[in-house]
């Protein structure tokens, strides 16, 4: 699943538009997304993990099927391995319409896997994959701490504070 030399690509920002697929905020509450084109061309999901055994894909799975809530882990450090992101769709609070959003696992050293469905946290992965590139490629995992930030509209969103 994993292509490592597209993965800075393949997590590149959305273009913002007046199109109703602009990203207006980086709140917990989508109002409208575009991050399809984020990903990937060829499917709806990324993953720095290239599950080729048995093992990896036990892995995997249980990370992205029952992690916890990065929320939950606020100033708290994750020494985070590798990174699986794909769009899902919510209601929007607001409108009851349903909406793409990002939803990021951050797994850790030891196979955990950490949810968000925030922008902020997918900004933040982009930008720790534009800058340290793929975790694929990293020489060992990196060290965050999970923060939560107020923003200028009186919101909160949580993202990534880089340790190591």
């Amino acid at each position: 699943m994993a292509d490592t030399k597209n993965a800075a690509a393949a997590l590149t920002p959305a273009v913002l538009d007046e199109s109703p697929t602009e990203i207006v905020s980086e709140s917990s509450r989508f109002e409208t997304l575009d991050i399809g084109t984020d990903l990937t061309t060829s499917s709806s999901g990324w993953c720095s993990l290239d599950a080729v055994d048995d093992r990896d894909r036990v892995t995997l799975y249980n990370a992205i099927t029952t992690p916890q809530k990065l929320a939950d882990q606020i100033n708290k450090q994750l020494t985070v391995r590798h990174i699986y992101a794909e769009i899902i769709h919510v209601v929007n609070d607001e409108t009851g319409e349903m909406v793409a959003a990002p939803r990021v696992v951050l797994i850790d050293d030891k196979g955990v896997g950490y949810q968000s469905v925030s922008t902020g946290i997918y900004n933040a992965v982009k930008r720790l994959i534009l800058l340290f590139g793929a975790p694929a490629d990293w020489s060992q995992p990196h060290k965050v701490e999970v923060q939560n930030v107020s923003l200028p509209n009186g919101r909160h969103t949580i993202t990534l504070r880089v340790i190591s």
